[in-house]
């Protein structure tokens, strides 16, 4: 029977990392703290990794043990008390495998989100006009309006900042009907207008460079050291195995400018027939 990998959402990794925190500057080791808590060592890894379901109680428990002032443990029990997932996601739940409710959730949560796109236009950018066509075409069949319905919402919840990069040479030879086309290259020449997003090209001459593999993001966080990869195959998707930001940086190094790519995305617009 396969295993159903979950990662992690943002909330458990951030209540984790501040559990460590504290058991680190108290110089408990995992024994002498589970030893404390009377619990096993390997379950208080897990929850300060983020990978172990706690409860607020539980939490709670933990801060009380270590002595935490009040201040601090108010703030985590706090963290640790909110929803596991944003509410618009709750009516696709049931439909969806756990680790993509929990990519979703991530990416609900990031302030700042990196796209890579290649070979079709990223989700967080996609037009309804563009978004519609692939879902029809997608296999097995999907119910279009459920479909766009999640996608909307994800790109809807926008407190965070979209800073885009796409391949220009798959734009140049994209294809597809040319309303449709004219619909999205427009969206992307609209998005920088919220103030919260920029859109740049890597030129169609620049040849082989190191997003060649494929669609990518990268999810940063306040607050939080580390960043989250998430890749889009065929097959849907993904966790990536490894952090991106040094492939990301390397594509950045080769794009245009956020003035020059709306010049080229307007060539474009103007050469769809």
């Amino acid at each position: 029977m396969p295993v159903d990998y979950r990662a992690p959402n943002i909330n458990a990794r951030s209540v984790g990392q501040h559990l460590r925190q504290i058991r680190e500057i108290l110089e408990l080791s995992y024994g002498d703290a589970a030893a404390r808590l009377g619990v096993g060592a390997d379950w208080l890894a897990r929850v300060e990794t983020g990978f172990g379901p706690v409860t607020p109680d539980q939490v709670a428990a933990i801060l009380d043990s270590y002595g935490t002032p009040a201040h601090i443990r108010g703030a985590v029990v706090d963290l640790a008390s909110r929803p596991a997932g944003p509410p618009w996601l709750a009516r696709h739940v049931g439909r969806l495998k756990a680790l993509v409710r929990d990519i979703y959730t991530v990416e609900s949560e990031s302030a700042l989100i990196h796209v890579f796109g290649i070979g079709w236009i990223p989700e967080l950018v996609r037009c309804e006009e563009y978004a519609r066509l692939v879902f029809e075409h997608q296999y097995p069949a999907v119910d279009v309006d459920l479909e766009w319905d999640l996608l909307r919402s994800r790109q809807r919840h926008r407190s965070r900042t979209l800073d885009v990069i796409l391949d220009g040479f798959t734009l140049e030879h994209h294809g597809g009907p040319p309303d449709v086309m004219r619909a999205q290259l427009a969206h992307l020449l609209e998005l920088p207008a919220d103030g919260r997003s920029s859109v740049r090209v890597v030129p169609p001459d620049t040849g082989a460079h190191a997003g060649m593999d494929g669609s990518f993001d990268v999810l940063e966080y306040p607050g939080l050291p580390d960043r989250i990869s998430i890749v889009h195959t065929a097959l849907g998707i993904d966790a990536a195995q490894a952090d991106l930001w040094e492939v990301w940086q390397k594509i950045e190094a080769v794009a245009l400018s956020p003035a020059d790519s709306a010049a080229f995305l307007s060539g474009l617009a103007d050469q769809v027939k």
